[in-house]
């Protein structure tokens, strides 16, 4: 009688720990209503790439490139940040445009950036993140 206690415990006790090793699924909520989709993120600095400076105005910039982006993508936000870096020793001021746009694609996001540089002749940093969104409105 010992014996069939002693290894019942000793079963439970296996159970027991064995079941804190297997991981459990993800807790999934939906509440929201996300979808998934591909977050890309573009860095345009207006300094040129020639010069070092930046030749066109902020204001001018965000026009232009705001059109080249909806010729390519459904929407984006721009935001007008400082970037910083060195050049030797000496550090570079330069206006950055942050463009931040959901659910594009690789080759409109390329096509985009190639029209940039080309025709700006500036510097784009490209991020893309997965990422789920939803847009809320009343």
């Amino acid at each position: 009688m010992k014996k069939k206690l002693y290894l019942l415990g000793v079963f439970i006790l296996c159970v027991v720990t064995l079941s804190g090793c297997i991981p459990t699924s993800e807790k999934k909520s939906d509440t929201l209503g996300l979808e998934s989709t591909d977050r890309y993120e573009l860095l345009i600095g207006l300094n040129d790439v020639g010069t070092g400076k930046q030749i066109m105005d902020t204001q001018e910039a965000i026009e232009i490139i705001k059109m080249k982006l909806l010729r390519h993508v459904s929407g984006v936000t721009i935001t007008v940040s400082n970037g910083y870096y060195y050049v030797g020793a000496f550090i570079v001021d330069e206006a950055t445009l942050n463009c931040v746009i959901y659910g594009a694609d690789d080759e409109s996001i390329a096509a985009v950036v190639n029209e940039i540089n080309s025709d700006m002749n500036v510097s784009v940093l490209v991020s893309k993140t997965p990422s789920k969104y939803r847009l809320i409105t009343p």
